[in-house]
């Protein structure tokens, strides 16, 4: 269509993985589509291909009408020729000048006064006033990855493809700018294409994900769709669903389904396919653990277990349960240790039917 990115191409390396990709965005508005999955799953290849920086062997690739690249015709339009703003995931700034001049090596077809002008937007934009005198060492990573995307924005980019973005930070400078990132993103009028493995950041930064595995898009969403409904237990395991376990469906009343798990019993919303066998999905998060008499709740699912491992993880803990299958709960480590949560420790862990997905297999 006339407004839209549209992709589907394979590039094969000799004696290593395919990538295959098909997929399509909007060309004329923000939009932020994320892929997301681990690594060495073709992520990076697929956004080397649109930047025309790797050809693919086979497919087509356009952009709002302009055929970028078709292997059948033989056209392939060299990456300066298409618009787009690259930010490498090691930000790839020249050490040799300075931050204006870092920002302003995008802009050499504008008078001096145009360029000057521009530089100073970018350098407002992104908070770095009073560094452009400065090397890209005498800066902190945060600054840096400020600096490259000032440079990869300047030219006023109809695509933005962000390669990793945060990754290079440490911890407390990512989560500091994972949400000025998103609004950034947000302010501009161009649709972007950003990899990552980190959920959080997918999660933040994503109008639509798309999951990637084996060198394929598996799953395309709203992030809340995919992170919350896998399509298959792959992609259950990419997005960080703790607990996928097989179970096979009996007893259907109401809307509900009974589901042997292991030597356990658990209800859920029945699936629309009303198949036999399932894998049921549940997050840690929607996982609630008490101790002693069993808690007044609305819930179906009241699993007595007994736990195998606490493991912290920052500022909560993974509870690890053996219920008739193993079952994986969150609390924060405050609630762990009022509870006593412990090796050995008899709980009862209440899960909520609707928060229960149901995969066909």
């Amino acid at each position: 269509m006339a407004h839209e990115i549209t992709a589907d191409f394979e590039k094969v390396y000799d004696g290593g993985p395919t990538i295959r990709a098909a997929f399509h965005m909007p060309a004329d508005r923000p939009h932020v589509t994320v892929l997301f999955g681990p690594s060495g799953s073709g992520k990076t290849t697929i956004l080397r291909c649109l930047a025309g920086l790797d050809r693919p062997q086979a497919g087509r690739i356009s952009f709002a009408g302009a055929l970028w690249f078709d292997a059948d015709e033989g056209i392939m339009m060299p990456p300066q020729q298409r618009g787009i703003g690259y930010l490498f995931q090691d930000y790839a700034l020249f050490p040799h000048l300075t931050v204006t001049q870092n920002i302003g090596y995008a802009l050499a077809s504008l008078s001096a006064e145009a360029r000057a002008t521009r530089v100073n937007e970018m350098i407002t934009l992104l908070k770095l006033e009073g560094l452009g005198e400065r090397r890209p060492s005498q800066l902190a990573g945060g600054q840096q990855q400020r600096v490259a995307l000032a440079r990869v924005l300047a030219p006023h980019p109809q695509l933005l493809l962000l390669d990793e973005p945060l990754s290079a930070l440490d911890v407390p400078t990512r989560e500091e700018l994972r949400g000025e990132l998103r609004g950034l993103l947000r302010s501009q009028p161009s649709p972007v294409m950003c990899v990552t493995h980190d959920s959080l950041e997918a999660l933040t930064l994503a109008d639509e994900v798309a999951v990637v595995a084996g060198g394929r898009i598996v799953q395309v969403g709203p992030p809340e769709e995919v992170f919350s409904r896998p399509v298959d237990a792959q992609v259950a395991a990419i997005v960080g669903v703790e607990t996928v376990v097989a179970a096979k469906a009996g007893e259907r009343t109401d809307g509900l389904v009974a589901l042997e798990v292991g030597s356990a019993r658990l209800w859920a919303i029945d699936s629309a396919e009303r198949a036999t066998n399932f894998f049921v999905s549940i997050r840690a998060e929607d996982v609630t653990v008490t101790t002693g008499a069993l808690p007044s709740s609305s819930a179906r699912n009241h699993l007595a277990g007994r736990i195998t491992e606490v493991r912290p993880a920052g500022p909560v803990s993974r509870v690890v349960l053996e219920c008739g299958f193993t079952l994986i709960a969150l609390v924060t480590r405050q609630a762990a240790q009022d509870l006593g949560l412990r090796p050995g420790a008899l709980v009862t862990a209440t899960v909520k039917a609707s928060t229960i997905h149901l995969i066909p297999r």
